[in-house]
This record gives structure tokens, C-alpha cells and sequence, in this order.
């Protein structure tokens, strides 16, 4: 004799499978009795579900366990409330299997059937409100500036693999990064997906998943890259103010010492002597003047050297823009190149100290020349 099991859904698979001239309909299951099992025992089992009993025959009739027993996936599709919450666990007579979500060998089917449902109760924690005229074929409104009401409405046909659902799940739903900025784009997306219609079953939802989900992730990369862009944009404010202040500054640190340029000049034409001849007066003014060039040959050195610092860190910090952020990198160009356009300035003025500076000296030596004879003017 067959051993019969313990679950009810369990029992009932296999008392199906041991029933000749078996009938599944309205809920019951009518049949006779295979030899294989006592027919007794099957009663006492199956207690105040047996409808009908006639031990002569064995013809039995029977209810199995509701909302868990179906002839196919057709069959389970019917109740609203079953599409949007799959059974834990259901019998299909066609495939003569128990099935459950969390099974690793579900059939292709099976499976999208279960994906359908997640994404539609995944929906339903982004939807404002759920209507419906009954608590179990809950229909989902979102409201964004309009009204878009989902039915859940879908049948086997409509069935087919939701590939990116989980990548759906974890980056709009789960994730609480700009939770309710994500939610807002899902309820857009909905509304530019069917233009013009303020309801429309889960079907067409289904159907179109992949651009419904590329379009929400579309939007929310433009939507991140434009938060991204105001948070750089101070970070890049304030490098800009800064640059300029230290570029600002290479110049500003030498102006006090450029005035001893004409003062050393005057001082040449006021104080050398015009003997003709070498003069020590005369040497040691031009002396004092090739130490005075030389100092600030050695201090115009030391700004380009600043400059270029300052220059080599403007660029080290554009890099790291262009590298973290590279989709609103170009948004910043501009600012880089009023900072380039100061730093050229900076520079010319430094080569203009320079060439101050030379000339000073240059004057120097020809007027020392001049005074002392070795060169005469024509």
C-alpha cells in the first residue's frame, strides 16, 4: 500500500495521481479510488473535505486544498489577488508538480510567473495609493503632477523573463539613496511610457519592462549627475577663489621691491662721476647695482617657481574633476580657463620684472662704460 503524506497539498497530489476517471472542477475533484490505497484510510485523511464517499465503488468525491490546487498556470492567473501574490506553494495537475518560489529547477513559466508578481508588488511600495473594488485586486495610482492606474491584469501570454528585476529591486526600490527622487522618476517614466492614459492593465507593463527600467535608470543618471554638479561646482568655486588668490599673490610679494628698480636708476644718472676714467664712486655703484640685479633675478626666480606650483596644482585638482566626474567634467571648463587666462597674465608680468631688471643692469654697465672712458659716443 502507498504511504501517504502528512501536508494536506502533499495528500492531495497524490490521492489525484491514484484516482481513476478523475475530474478537477469548482473545487473539487471526483474520481474513483485506485486499489493502491485503502480506501478508508483515504477518508479518515481527508475528513470534512470529502463531499461525496461510496465505499463500494470507491467514488469519491473531494475537496483539495483552496487557492493551492489547479489544473495549470491558466487556472491560477484567474483570481486577481494570485497574480499579484503567487501562492506559497501550488500544485499543477498538468505538470503533476509542487511548486514554490524559492525552487532552484522552476520551470521557465513558473518562474516568470513569480518575477511578474514581485515586480508588481514592488510597484505597489512606490504607488501612492491602491484601489480596486476589492481588497484582493488592488490596483496601483501613482499621482506625479497626473493620475496613472496600474491593473493587475496579465495572463500567460503576457509572461516572459524580467532579466534586470533584481537590478530594478536593488537600485530603485531597496537602495535609499535619493529614495524619494527614484520614486518620483518611476511615476514620470510611467507617465511618458503611456502618454495620454490614466489606466492600462500590467500586461503592457510587462511587455515593455526593459524600456520602462531603461528609462528610469536613464533619468535618475541624469538627475544624479545634475545633484553631482552643484555639490562640485561649490568644491570647484572655492579651488577657483583660492587659485586666484595665490596666483594673485606670486605678483603682489614683489611689488614693494620692483620700486628699487627706478630708484637704482636715478641713482646711477645722480651719482656717477664722469672723470673719464675708472673711478671707485663709480665701481661701487655698479657693483651695488649687479648685487640689487642679481637679488631680484634670484627673487623672480623664486615666483615663477611659485607660479608654476600653483599652476601644477590648479591642473593636479581639474585631473581629479575629470576622473570623478566625468559626465559634468566639460560643465567646467570654463572656470579652468579663467584660471589659465590669470596665470598667463601672472606669468608676463614676472617676465616683465625680469626684463626690468635686465635693462636696469644693462643701463648700469653702459653708463659706467661711458663714464669711464672706454666707450665714447659718436
Amino acid at each position: 500500500m502507498t504511504t501517504l503524506p502528512n501536508d494536506d497539498l502533499e495528500l492531495a497530489a497524490v490521492l489525484y495521481k491514484h484516482m481513476l476517471n478523475r475530474e478537477f472542477s469548482n473545487g473539487i475533484v471526483t474520481g474513483t479510488l485506485d486499489s493502491s490505497l485503502d480506501f478508508d484510510d483515504v477518508v479518515q485523511r481527508l475528513g470534512d473535505k470529502v463531499r461525496s464517499q461510496n465505499p463500494a465503488t470507491k467514488r469519491l468525491e473531494w475537496h483539495p486544498p483552496k487557492g493551492r490546487f489547479f489544473n495549470s498556470l491558466d487556472d491560477v492567473l484567474t483570481a486577481p489577488a494570485r497574480r499579484i501574490a503567487p501562492p506559497e506553494r501550488f500544485y499543477l495537475i498538468v505538470t503533476d508538480q509542487i511548486y514554490r518560489a524559492d525552487q532552484d529547477d522552476l520551470p521557465v513559466e513558473i518562474r516568470n510567473y513569480f518575477t511578474a508578481a514581485k515586480l508588481y508588488s514592488l510597484l505597489m511600495t512606490v504607488a501612492d495609493h491602491h484601489g480596486g473594488a476589492s481588497a484582493d485586486a488592488k490596483t496601483l495610482i501613482f499621482l506625479n503632477g497626473g493620475k496613472v492606474e496600474i491593473t493587475p491584469q496579465y495572463s500567460v501570454a503576457d509572461l516572459h523573463e524580467l532579466g534586470r528585476l533584481d537590478d530594478f529591486e536593488r537600485e530603485f526600490i531597496v537602495s535609499d539613496a535619493h529614495k524619494d527622487q527614484k520614486q518620483t522618476i518611476i511615476k514620470t517614466v510611467l507617465a511618458e511610457l503611456f502618454t495620454g492614459r490614466n489606466k492600462f492593465p500590467f500586461s503592457e507593463l510587462l511587455a515593455r519592462f526593459d524600456d520602462f527600467f531603461g528609462r528610469v535608470q536613464s533619468n535618475y543618471q541624469l538627475y544624479v549627475a545634475e545633484f553631482s554638479f552643484h555639490k562640485v561646482k561649490d568644491e570647484v568655486e572655492k579651488e577657483k577663489l583660492d587659485a586666484m588668490i595665490k596666483l594673485n599673490k606670486v605678483f603682489s610679494d614683489i611689488q614693494n621691491q620692483l620700486l628699487a628698480i627706478p630708484v637704482a636708476l636715478v641713482l646711477v644718472g645722480g651719482q656717477m662721476e664722469d672723470k673719464g676714467s675708472w673711478t671707485s664712486k663709480n665701481i661701487l655703484i655698479w657693483i651695488g647695482v649687479l648685487v640689487f640685479s642679481i637679488l631680484m633675478s634670484l627673487l623672480v626666480s623664486n615666483q615663477r617657481n611659485t607660479l608654476k606650483a600653483v599652476k601644477d596644482e590648479i591642473d593636479q585638482q581639474k585631473r581629479q574633476i575629470e576622473t570623478k566626474y566625468r559626465s559634468i567634467a566639460a560643465r567646467f571648463n570654463e572656470v579652468y580657463e579663467e584660471i589659465d587666462r590669470r596665470h598667463l597674465v601672472q606669468k608676463r608680468l614676472i617676465l616683465v620684472v625680469d626684463v626690468l631688471v635686465a635693462i636696469s643692469f644693462l643701463i648700469t654697465t653702459g653708463m659706467l662704460l661711458l663714464l669711464s672712458g672706454v666707450i665714447q659716443l659718436p
